[in-house]
């Protein structure tokens, strides 16, 4: 069968800044000079001002150094966090810039609070914490969810509420509702993506794909699967229990089943790949196959755990931008983690948090500060978003309510450990693969015009290190 060829796009071009000094102080960021309120559109002047640079990456919130006050706008979200698939850390991090942008303005001077319920990994908690946070919390929005069962336990009844959903996505309904739409492309469009990379590197006769069990495990390993059977390669899945009790019987049994010169593919949390990873290196097994890996081991502990031994061995699928990316939004991203965020660690889960909270205040700032409280017009700012920049992103996000779903992400990065402690670029942006119906349909829309900019959002300073 024919490959689909993974196109390495070299960009020189960017929409940020690369000068560090240009990004503002997030502990009291200077305060914007209003306009002159002389006529009636002197408020919405201010908004749209506020808004444009909050998009830009420049400061929390307002950006006045003022604290927030007076009634709080409540955002929900519905988590997994159990051991073996713990999410946590991606709305801990959207937590940590709503303490930044409530000790900045807030949104039109009113804080943010964040409530998120767990869903234990099980349908029923699912379904009662979605439930909780709409009918009994209030919650006027729900953004920064990461949840294996949110998305297919609750997608009709957040349709039915007429809410528009920001997630980090895991399960196929996350990327196949209307209604509902990602700040990542989930497992199965980034491990595709990290097939991509394999199978371009040179992966020979088979590709052996691995994950843990969950409901979501067989969507999670589809996509790359075609992809490889595609391209002429035999594929196989493998499933392990999680959290992982043998990391090196793991190791050895992945290795010997793709052969020598074959592929294999991770798709776990940071704590499980790593095990593979460490176990894989002690057996002396890293150069018998091309290794490649989803988004989440795209993680600055990752990085420094591995070290030398994987210095280019490992090709990571990077949904966002590298982590020491000097631009702007990204800088403000760290930040923001230095002074706000008890845990210092930056990885990609952090950065789903951080885009999510990103893209809500951004539409929450553009509103009409009375509206704050309306569940429906909030929704319909949600749903009205195009074309967000953000450094984070090789291409600007949009909410886009598609019929058949929304795959708001679909350029990427392959990222390899630099052997000194970070990931650096080893493609600049590429495009995801379009082998399934949903991504076809997303692709179409795009190409109508009006929903992102044609053309990918590259750093200035090409391939290579960015430390």
């Amino acid at each position: 069968m024919t490959a689909i060829a993974f196109v390495f796009v070299l960009v020189a071009a960017a929409c940020g800044s690369d000068d560090d000094d240009d990004t503002a102080d997030t502990a009291a960021p200077a305060a914007t000079e209003a306009p002159a309120a002389d006529d009636d559109t002197a408020d919405d002047d201010m908004a749209d001002e506020h808004m444009a640079m909050d998009q830009a990456g420049d400061f929390c919130g307002l950006g006045n150094g003022e604290e927030a006050t007076g009634e709080p706008i409540v955002i929900g979200n519905v988590t997994t966090s159990v051991p073996g698939i713990d999410f946590s850390t991606g709305p801990l991090m959207m937590e940590a810039y709503f303490r930044c942008v409530n000790a900045n303005g807030g949104i039109h001077g009113r804080p943010l609070e964040m409530v998120w319920e767990n869903d234990n990994a099980t349908p029923e908690d699912a379904a009662a914490a979605a439930r909780k946070l709409v009918e009994t919390d209030g919650v006027v929005v729900l953004a920064g969810g990461f949840s294996i069962l949110d998305c297919a336990v609750n997608a009709g009844y957040y349709e039915e509420q007429g809410l528009n959903v920001i997630v980090a996505g895991v399960a196929g309904e996350c990327f196949s509702s209307p209604n509902i739409s990602a700040t990542n492309m989930g497992p199965a469009y980034s491990l595709l993506g990290a097939a991509q990379a394999v199978v371009a590197k040179g992966a020979a006769n088979k590709v052996v794909t691995v994950t843990g069990v969950s409901p979501a495990a067989e969507y999670a390993q589809s996509l790359a699967g075609a992809f490889v059977e595609q391209s002429g390669l035999e594929w196989e899945n493998v499933l392990t229990d999680l959290p992982i009790s043998d990391p090196t019987s793991v190791a050895l049994d992945l290795v010997n089943r793709a052969g020598d010169g074959g592929g294999v593919l991770l798709n776990y949390t940071p704590p499980e790949g790593l095990k593979i990873l460490k176990a894989a290196e002690e057996q002396g097994l890293i150069d018998r196959v091309i290794w490649g890996a989803s988004t989440p081991l795209n993680d600055s502990a990752v990085a420094a755990t591995l070290g030398a031994a994987w210095e280019g061995k490992v090709n990571v699928n990077a949904e966002f931008s590298l982590l020491d990316d000097p631009r702007p939004d990204v800088e403000l991203y760290r930040q923001v983690t230095a002074d706000f965020h008890e845990d210092p660690t930056l990885g990609s889960f952090q950065q789903m948090g951080w885009v999510a909270g990103r893209i809500l205040v951004h539409a929450l700032l553009g509103m009409d500060p009375a509206d704050l409280d309306d569940r429906a017009a909030v929704n319909a700012a949600i749903g009205d978003i195009k074309n967000f920049q953000t450094d984070h992103l090789c291409k600007p996000w949009y909410f886009g309510g598609l019929e058949l779903g929304n795959v708001s992400n679909n350029w990427d990065y392959n990222v390899v450990p630099d052997g000194v402690g970070a990931m650096r670029d080893d493609s600049g942006c590429f495009e995801i693969a379009a082998i399934d119906p949903i991504l076809v349909a997303v692709r179409e829309a795009e190409a109508g015009g009006g929903l992102t900019a044609d053309e990918p959002n590259n750093w200035k300073g090409g391939l290579g290190s960015q430390g």
